[in-house]
Formats: C-alpha cells, sequence, structure tokens
C-alpha cells in the first residue's frame, strides 16, 4: 500500500470503517498472486469489495442521500409467486395481447414498476451528491462512475451468465479502476477535514474566549 493509498484508507476509516475494511481488502487480494485454481474467485473477491465500497460510499461521504424506497423492488418482487398461487386461474402464459390478471397482482406489479424507476433515479442522484454535491445527474464523471461500477459488477457473480472465454482483468486494469474510486475518495475527504479542521479551530477560539472571560 503506498502513501496515497493510505490517506484514502484513513478517510475510509473515518467516514465508514467497514467500507475501509472492503477497501483494505480489495488491495491485499490485488497484491497478492492467486492460487492455482482460484484465479476467478480472486477476481470475484476484489470486485465484490470495490462493489461495496462504491454502493456505500455516497451514505459516508455525501452530504446528500436519498432514502431507499420502502419497500424495495426486490421486496415486491417476492410477494408475486405468492399471489399468483393464490390465484391458480391466472395464466400469464396465455397466447393473446391482453392478459388477464387479478387485481392484486396487478397492483404488486405496477408497484414494482414504478420502485424499480425510483431505485434507479435514487442511485443516480446519489452518484450525482458524491461526485458534485449536487444531486444533477447529467455530469460526465458521473457516467465514468456507472461504468466503473458496471465493470466491478460484471465479475462478482461468475455464475451468472458467465462467459468462460472472458479474459480475467490484469491487476493494471484492476487498478486503474480502484484509481477511479480513490480518486473521488481523495477529494470528498478533503473537503470533510478542510470542514473538520475549521470547526476545531472555531471550537478552539470559543474556548479560549470562555476562558478568558
Amino acid at each position: 500500500m503506498d502513501e496515497r493509498q493510505r490517506r484514502v484508507l484513513d478517510t475510509l476509516i473515518n467516514r465508514g470503517p467497514k467500507l475501509a475494511g472492503m477497501y483494505r481488502m480489495a488491495l491485499v487480494m490485488i497484491a497478492q498472486e492467486a492460487i492455482s485454481g482460484c484465479e476467478s474467485a480472486r477476481i470475484s473477491t476484489v470486485c465484490h469489495c470495490m462493489r461495496e465500497l462504491m454502493a456505500g460510499l455516497p451514505a459516508v461521504m455525501s452530504d446528500i442521500s436519498i432514502p431507499r424506497p420502502n419497500p424495495s423492488s426486490s421486496s415486491l418482487l417476492k410477494l408475486l409467486p405468492g399471489l399468483l398461487a393464490a390465484h391458480p386461474d391466472a395464466d400469464l402464459g396465455v397466447e393473446q395481447d391482453l392478459v388477464p390478471v387479478p387485481r392484486a397482482v396487478a397492483r404488486v406489479l405496477e408497484s414494482l414498476v414504478s420502485t424499480v424507476i425510483k431505485e434507479e433515479g435514487r442511485n443516480r442522484a446519489n452518484t450525482a451528491a458524491l461526485m458534485t454535491g449536487d444531486v444533477d445527474a447529467k455530469h460526465p464523471a458521473i457516467t465514468q462512475w456507472i461504468d466503473v461500477y458496471q465493470f466491478f459488477l460484471s465479475w462478482t457473480h461468475l455464475d451468472r451468465n458467465y462467459d468462460h472465454d472472458r479474459v480475467l482483468p490484469s491487476n493494471n486494469e484492476l487498478l486503474a479502476k480502484v484509481r477511479i474510486v480513490e480518486d473521488v475518495i481523495e477529494v470528498r475527504g478533503a473537503f470533510f477535514f478542510e470542514n473538520l479542521r475549521a470547526i476545531e479551530d472555531l471550537l478552539s477560539v470559543i474556548n479560549n474566549i470562555d476562558e478568558g472571560s
């Protein structure tokens, strides 16, 4: 771990210790040679740690954090099998343009679609708040951040539609993606510590005044 990475780690320890652990584990795994036969598992572990880090950063390093919709899309999705089982006459596979569904199922489907849209908007807005301090999601840096997140996500679950012909990313490729995340942490961390020092200076002045009065 070089000096720059230590600064990033210190920032994360102050803002989100669990995320600091994810970051440190990713660096440790990148630095180590893969055990024979575990090459894919090593990449998956690195990318899982980085994905978790990126997903958690807005909550600990942004002044703006849009909460997750409740109920979530995943919880709504889990309701559908039970609802459909309660209506065995419903046939979603019928060959016609308009397929009748029970009202309860239709309401959950409507909520599911609405929630997915909200979640996607929330994720992008939270990313924008982290990157720019605003929820305007049009900044070009946001697209780069999302691309990096998708890169890590694509290597996290190797059992999902895994293309065995894909060449595993090299350490240089991994570190280049990690560097983009580190850059954001450094910038946001600098703002945090500048504000912290300003508050400490102000408190020192106030304390001196109190002691002198």
